[in-house]
């Protein structure tokens, strides 16, 4: 007869650990959550289920938050090619701004008002469409 050692104790992830761990399919985010919060895209992500994205206040796919982090990268590297240090555009300043709402409105029909997206918690009694 076998015995089984009981006396190992299941190791516990720290916060720090828990917020890598981006959820929905316990595989990570294409990006981190400060790349899709610089551009206006608030966050809240979950263990199993899926996690949100809102632009503006509206509800977006997983696909869609990449796309802007994608755009915005894009926009970023064309405004400052060539430039270094200093000299750069950064993602708060108007002429960013102006560039990637272009971008914006051409592939989504929106624009960004600069303002920076955050943490948010699911509130169950707010229904916002997932933008098409």
């Amino acid at each position: 007869m076998k015995t089984q050692n009981t006396s190992i104790k299941p190791a516990e992830m720290t916060n720090e650990e828990l917020e890598q761990a981006a959820g929905g399919n316990f595989l990570p985010n294409t990006y981190k959550k400060s790349a899709y919060h610089s551009v206006g895209i608030s966050t809240n992500y979950h263990i199993i289920e899926d996690d949100e994205f809102r632009f503006m206040g509206k509800s977006i796919t997983y696909k869609q938050a990449n796309r802007i982090v994608e755009i915005a990268k894009s926009v970023e590297q064309t405004l400052n090619d060539g430039y270094r240090d200093n000299n750069k555009i950064s993602r708060s300043e108007p002429a960013f701004i102006r560039a990637f709402n272009s971008q914006l409105k051409n592939e989504f029909d929106m624009t960004w008002d600069g303002s920076a997206g955050c943490d948010f918690e699911g509130n169950p009694f707010l229904i916002s469409p997932v933008i098409a």
